[in-house]
């Protein structure tokens, strides 16, 4: 019995297990199959779902994002690039789903901006190494879509955009394209003179930028690599100098080799010059015009110039021919080279014309210790020799403007005399100008004077005679009183009446000579005059009152020794002199009542003076 139910339960198994097996193979005989698990579009197809191909076995087809996923892809979503697709049935009961790799060529991948450096244009085409463009099966075009590719021979423009597509090697579809803006450099060797020649100009020295070569340049010291020289690096000479051909950013791998030569520029000198005087020019020995020249000219240039020189460069000039008139005379130094720029410098030679000078007194005539001013005349910065009436020569030197003034006070009538004049700057010419212009020198007026009488009476009047420089006025006053003029006449003399009223002096103060110049002499001098006082007296009568036939004593009273005139009641003039002490008496006897009448007095002495001195005294 349990043998039994043993085999019928494994029958039952068996049975079931066939059955199973049955529908198993029956479903998976309608599941789609895929023949190519790796499927490739090219990006301008827009591939979809729909594009995927595998065998529908009756099954039906659907396509799935994941082995496991129970959501079916639309037949319109967008294959993506490097995805896995699934298929199953429709049923989704296919178990292990088969799967597709999808690729998708797009356009080539590289830089937009690419440039190839080339020795050539025909290095220049789609096979040159430098284009970095990855792609598969790659096609050139020059429009972005359609047009027909172009051929691995063909040259590429410079600064051109070209449009590069990839192929589909499974389907030989295009892709879209990849748009590369094209430079072509070309930088072939440069070529120019292995040798190169400067002048070494010393404001404008030859630099790095003054080299020449074919094309545009980089210059280097190596052959083979280094820094780029700066354009204004100066050159040196006996220097190898390398350049390469520049496009950037390409530069030719080969350089061009130039040697350097630097000459130094031309050198003339510096402009010369000489002056001789005229009246050395015939004197003058012959000299070379190359000493006259500055700096450190050259040996290698040639003179010109209005008269012809000799030694070559030495320029041996004779200037005996030379004269004021044809002067300047000008020479020319020229030297030059096949390099450098001509140069040149002069050599001036100048014939001075002889200074000269005159002189002018202002005023000419003067008084004695007078001055004048003398002015110069002539060469300016020339100095003057000169004398007065041929004394010790002086000097005076004339002003920028050729002018010199100084004033001086000869003391005689003679001349103003030129004896030389001298020139300034190198050479110094002399010129033994002899000229002269006369001075005049008036002597000083004089005068003296006198007084007849030199003792007067007060009141009295004396007579001044001035003698003196004929026609001179003379200055004079009384005891210093107001000043006063009187005019010589034409002999010399002069006389005027005056009544001094105090001893004192006459005093000449100054003398004035008529005619221009008037000479003013300060003269000082005097001469004493005395006025002498009039002489006084009184009268007394003692008793004043006498008897008829009576007598009374008359004392006189005053200056002494004067002579006093008086009468008695106006009858007949008496005279009575003074003792030396000044008095005298009489003793009068008057016959009627009247008076004693003092009439006049008079001095003793020389001169005598009177004073009408009226007064009297009663008589009774």
């Amino acid at each position: 019995m349990g043998i039994f139910t043993f085999k019928k339960r494994t029958l039952h198994y068996i049975l079931l297990t066939f059955f199973l097996l049955w529908n198993f193979v029956d479903v998976f005989s309608q599941c789609p199959t895929i023949t190519n698990t790796s499927q490739s579009f090219c990006d301008v197809q827009s591939p979809t779902i729909a594009n995927l191909q595998a065998t529908d076995n009756g099954g039906g087809i659907r396509w799935y994002a994941t082995a496991s996923s129970t959501t079916a892809l639309s037949s319109s979503s967008i294959l993506v690039n490097g995805e896995d697709y699934f298929v199953d049935d429709i049923i989704g009961t296919c178990g292990t789903r088969q799967s597709v790799t999808v690729t998708i060529y797009s356009a080539p991948t590289g830089a937009n901006f690419q440039g190839v450096c080339v020795t050539n244009l025909t290095q220049a085409t789609i096979l040159n190494p430098q284009f970095s463009i990855t792609g598969v099966g790659l096609k050139w075009y020059t429009v972005p879509f359609g047009g027909t590719a172009i051929s691995t021979s063909t040259i590429l423009n410079d600064n051109t955009i070209y449009y590069i597509s990839q192929t589909n090697p499974d389907t030989g579809c295009e892709s879209s394209r990849l748009s590369v803006f094209v430079n072509v450099g070309l930088v072939p060797v440069p070529t120019g003179n292995a040798i190169q020649e400067f002048c070494n100009d010393s404001g404008n020295p030859p630099t790095i930028a003054d080299l020449v070569a074919s094309g545009n340049n980089n210059w280097y010291l190596t052959s083979d690599f280094g820094i780029p020289l700066d354009p204004s690096t100066p050159l040196v000479n006996g220097q190898f100098y390398y350049a390469t051909t520049v496009d950037p950013p390409c530069e030719s791998d080969v350089r061009l080799e130039v040697l350097v030569n630097i000459y130094e520029p031309n050198d003339a000198g510096n402009d010369g010059s000489r002056s001789i005087c005229s009246n050395q020019v015939t004197t003058t020995p012959l000299f070379n015009l190359y000493d006259l020249l500055g700096g450190t000219p050259d040996n290698t240039g040639v003179w010109s110039g209005p008269i012809v020189t000799t030694n070559g460069f030495q320029g041996t000039l004779d200037v005996s021919s030379m004269t004021e008139v044809g002067s300047p005379y000008i020479f020319t130094y020229t030297v030059s080279s096949a390099l450098c720029v001509t140069d040149t410098s002069t050599v001036t030679i100048t014939v001075l014309p002889l200074p000269t000078a005159s002189v002018t007194a202002n005023p000419s005539t003067i008084c004695e210790n007078g001055t004048t001013t003398l002015t110069f005349t002539g060469t300016p910065n020339a100095t003057v020799t000169y004398n007065i009436n041929g004394g010790t020569n002086q000097t005076i030197i004339l002003n920028a403007a050729g002018t010199a003034t100084i004033v001086v006070s000869p003391t005689a009538t003679g001349t103003i005399n030129i004896v030389s004049v001298t020139s300034s700057g190198t050479p110094s010419c002399t010129n033994p100008q002899t000229s002269s212009i006369p001075i005049t020198i008036l002597p000083l007026p004089t005068a003296s004077v006198t007084a007849n009488p030199s003792t007067i009476c007060e009141n009295g009047t004396t007579t001044l005679t001035f003698t003196g420089t004929p026609n001179a006025t003379v200055t004079y006053n009384i005891n210093g009183g107001t000043n006063q003029t009187i005019t010589l006449n034409a002999a010399g003399t002069a006389t005027i009446v005056v009544s001094p009223t105090t001893t004192g002096t006459i005093n000449i103060v100054s003398v004035a000579s008529s005619g221009t110049p008037s000479c003013i002499n300060p003269q000082t001098s005097s001469i004493p005059i005395t006025v002498l006082p009039l002489p006084t007296a009184s009268v007394t009568a003692n008793p004043s009152t006498i008897c008829q036939n009576g007598t009374t004593t008359l004392t006189f009273t005053g200056t002494p020794n004067a002579t006093v005139t008086y009468n008695i009641n106006g009858g007949t003039n008496q005279t009575i002199t003074l003792s030396a002490a000044g008095t005298a008496t009489i003793a009068v006897s008057p016959t009627t009542t009247g008076t004693i009448n003092i009439v006049s007095v008079t001095s003793s002495g020389t001169p005598s003076c009177i004073n009408p001195q009226t007064s009297s005294i009663p008589i009774t």
